[in-house]
């Protein structure tokens, strides 16, 4: 591999700390608790109108709290506002697995309330991971320590996926139930609360971080580029709203049309991870060889590519490659676009920057959420996927053209 795995002793400890910070909530977060929480709403007897309603309430709470997020990381500390929002974390994936136990008239709006909770924990924490990583590394092995986090994100995503499979069937044998109720569900949920409590303690054992202005080149006082930011945000968007169509109704598609078990959903979508471990291994040598920037083209086409199976071939092996494949380019794109943007911006600018960044992200996955339920319920899962592969395309032409005209961004950075 490109990105030798050794390297990680290289990086500093408060790095490394992060790193196994960030793959332990990744096994909870985007593993057990992702896949498990769509069926346990499913379970409970709600269609794809209220998960789309669903999905899209933590993508927007996810939006609008993108921007408080980077600014209580200025004001608390990095650190700080990371256990904040994992403690945020923790009491969303105790609240969704309660909607049983309370009254009729709440059991609408609770999972939408754990389902926001979340989403703002996870924007504290997550917003402020980044810059974290750009704070406590060097610029030398800074593409190396991204690849790393992505890595290490897929990776615990690959673990919980996996074991978020096998859960409802070994709680449903304990439990004498059966995978069509909620029970073996909910308790596969309290799992991934265990995994975050373990994560949020480990991130109470790191110190403060350092200032790494010293280490950073770009110290002016120069305005905030505004018309650059927005023409990136728009690529932004366009490529997370494309990825949105199968991460929002993936796993739903494959319950309902094609009709899988959930331990096959959980190793379709485990596959997928598994060639997503590898994929940012290859970031920082293709980076340093053609730019962060071209990578972002690249995924974005890819991306379109991929959901062409997905969308026309109705089987598991179209949903393998379709969401295996969404996963990968994730992968990709997520470590060098996080490198392209915090590279091109004054450090005083970071977080202000990636919050937006961050909001385009969460409006893409809402907007595609909450229109796309009620899409697939009237035209069907293979329609949606279809406007996800003109979504991705056109954000890799975005891209391109961004490259092939530097100087005119270079004039929209100074206005």
């Amino acid at each position: 591999m490109n990105l030798p795995l050794s390297s990680f002793s290289r990086f500093r400890p408060d790095v490394q700390r992060l790193l196994i910070v960030s793959g332990l909530m990744s096994i909870s977060f985007f593993g057990i608790q992702a896949l498990l929480k769509v069926l346990y709403v499913l379970r409970l007897g709600h269609g794809p109108e209220f998960l789309g309603v669903f999905n899209a309430s933590g993508a927007f709470s996810y939006m609008l709290a993108s921007l408080p997020a980077g600014v209580l990381g200025e004001r608390l500390g990095l650190l700080r506002a990371m256990r904040w929002g994992g403690f945020c974390v923790i009491v969303s994936m105790v609240m969704l697995p309660m909607t049983e136990m309370l009254p009729s008239s709440w059991q609408l709006a609770w999972p939408i309330l754990s389902q926001v909770m979340g989403t703002v924990g996870w924007a504290l924490f997550g917003i402020n991971l980044v810059p974290a990583f750009m704070t406590a590394s060097t610029p030398e092995n800074r593409n190396n320590v991204y690849a790393f986090s992505a890595v290490l994100r897929s990776l615990g995503t690959l673990v919980g996926t996996v074991v978020g499979g096998v859960l409802p069937g070994l709680f449903a044998s304990l439990l004498g139930e059966t995978t069509g109720d909620p029970g073996p569900y909910r308790w596969g949920l309290w799992i991934s609360a265990l995994v975050s409590a373990i994560a949020v303690y480990f991130l109470f054992r790191i110190r403060e971080l350092p200032n790494a202005g010293s280490t950073d080149s770009a110290q002016g006082n120069g305005r905030f580029p505004l018309g650059a930011v927005s023409l990136t945000v728009l690529h932004v968007y366009l490529i997370n709203a494309a990825w949105a169509t199968c991460q929002s109704f993936c796993n739903a598609y494959m319950d309902t049309d094609l009709r899988l078990s959930p331990a096959m959903i959980g190793l379709i979508v485990g596959m997928g991870q598994t060639v997503a471990v590898f994929v940012p291994l290859w970031t920082p040598r293709l980076a340093a060889r053609h730019g962060n920037g071209w990578l972002l083209m690249v995924a974005g086409g890819a991306t379109g590519v991929i959901l062409l199976p997905l969308a026309f071939l109705h089987h598991a092996l179209g949903a393998g490659i379709g969401s295996a494949g969404v996963v990968a380019m994730v992968g990709l794109w997520m470590p060098a676009f996080q490198v392209y943007q915090m590279e091109k911006m004054e450090r005083h600018w970071r977080s202000l920057a990636y919050g937006i960044s961050s909001m385009a992200m969460g409006l893409s996955f809402g907007t595609v959420s909450l229109i796309g339920g009620y899409f697939a319920a009237r035209w069907g899962y293979t329609n949606l996927f279809l406007i996800g592969v003109v979504l991705a395309f056109t954000g890799s032409v975005l891209m391109w053209g961004i490259l092939k005209r530097p100087a005119q961004i270079v004039a929209l950075q100074k206005e």
